[in-house]
């Protein structure tokens, strides 16, 4: 085993759960590219990792336990004295950020944005105010300049770089927001393809359209796109293409069922809820059409492209597929609106020749531009770039610097006026 030169050190709220989330895919990801980079890896949580029944060991990491205002956490990581520091989300580096600046000033910094909070907020206000649009595609984008904006954009600008999962989002910060482009670096959500089964059909888990039936919606119930994106389609969507199609089912996939949205499913009998699956691969391969009638949210969906990479064509809006390359792909153009949405599903599931080619071409799409291989080439040459020029870095990117003196003093004390009173509170 190669002994590793330089570490990093992760911070999060949350142990990354790749089955889960596509947050905790990506994380994972992020994890496993510097372990092959020969980088050693700490992991850092609020996260109570000594509960086994929640806490998934992570092959080749060290984990921390860490808490919020604990001055104890300056030690830890003047013991491990990372090369790197990677936030996981811009509300991490303002709690973290500080400490980290201190303590290990010659860290190199980096924020996983995961997805631009700020502009999932403004769509989901959006949403809440506009409650019959089909999707926030019409937000304004001077709702976009909120204070939720100001806070993320200042981490940005604290840290030496910033991981961008969605191409949209990169333009956005960099366009809209003026962020440099050498403080980004666009890291989409990417797909483990292999290399020798080029063609989905040659899988044996994959079924010919005859031999599948079906519709599909697969999330995380507790996520709110995904709660709403369900309750659209239980309300809206499914009802006009049960109509169509009277012999089809819909099962829903995921965890964290709510009430509401149980008791909606009660009214179809065509609905089934399978709760949470472990194995999605085979379970995508039993299904006709996935739908995904997402009207808010920010980065990539992960399990959009899943369904695409498995071979299973997905119906989606303009935010569920915003960021995938799909608008030129015919058979998988985001609709428009409900009607175009039902028009899409049910010709997709009626269409032997056409549901083929847009397999094809969905597999195709997904391996192009979000293959793990390609997507993490460049990504230790930018690093080791940035880390062996950093004082010029910090000096080319300067606002970096003066937002910390100014903006992080006010978390730094309040940091320290909770740590003391925490103290008084539990004195041990």
């Amino acid at each position: 085993m190669i002994k590793s030169e330089k570490n990093v050190l992760f911070i999060s709220r949350d142990w990354p759960n790749p089955k889960m989330t596509a947050a905790g895919w990506r994380m994972v990801q992020l994890i496993n590219h510097f372990r092959t980079a020969h980088v050693g890896v700490h992991f850092a949580t609020t996260y109570s990792i000594g509960e086994e029944d929640d806490f998934e060991k992570i092959s080749g990491i060290t984990p921390l336990q860490i808490y919020l205002n604990d001055d104890r956490f300056d030690l830890q990581i003047k013991s491990i004295n990372p090369d790197y520091v990677v936030f996981d989300r811009f509300i991490t580096e303002e709690q973290y950020g500080w400490r980290v600046r201190s303590s290990c000033p010659e860290a190199m910094t980096i924020l996983d944005t995961e997805d631009c909070h700020f502009l999932r907020s403004a769509r989901a206000r959006y949403i809440k105010e506009h409650p019959q649009a089909f999707d926030a595609s019409g937000c304004p984008v001077e709702t976009l300049f909120t204070e939720q904006s100001m806070r993320e954009l200042a981490s940005i600008w604290r840290c030496d770089l910033s991981l961008i999962i969605s191409q949209y989002e990169f333009e956005l910060l960099s366009g809209t927001f003026s962020v440099p482009k050498g403080l980004l670096y666009y890291l989409p959500l990417a797909i483990a393809f292999d290399p020798v089964n080029e063609n989905p059909s040659d899988s044996k888990k994959d079924l010919p359209w005859s031999d599948r039936s079906d519709f599909l919606w697969v999330g995380n119930r507790k996520h709110d796109p995904n709660d709403d994106s369900l309750k659209y389609l239980l309300n809206v969507i499914w009802p006009s293409i049960q109509h169509k199609i009277p012999k089809a089912a819909l099962h829903l996939v995921g965890p964290n069922g709510t009430e509401g949205q149980r008791q909606l499913i009660a009214k179809s009998k065509s609905v089934v809820d399978l709760g949470w699956v472990d194995d999605l691969t085979e379970l995508m391969s039993q299904y006709r059409i996935n739908l995904a009638p997402l009207r808010f949210g920010a980065g990539l969906k992960g399990k959009i492209m899943q369904s695409l990479s498995y071979g299973l064509p997905t119906v989606s809006s303009n935010i569920g597929a915003e960021g995938l390359f799909l608008v030129a792909i015919k058979s998988l153009s985001p609709a428009q609106n409900s009607e175009e949405f039902v028009e899409k599903a049910t010709r997709l599931y009626a269409d032997e020749h056409l549901w083929r080619e847009a397999q094809i071409q969905g597999v195709t799409c997904m391996r192009q531009h979000f293959s793990l291989s390609e997507a993490f080439a460049h990504l230790q040459s930018c690093l080791l770039a940035i880390k062996n020029d950093l004082k010029a870095h910090r000096q080319r990117y300067f606002m970096g610097q003066i937002l910390q003196h100014q903006s992080l003093n006010a978390v730094k004390y309040m940091g320290r006026w909770l740590t003391l009173k925490n103290t008084e509170i539990n004195p041990k």
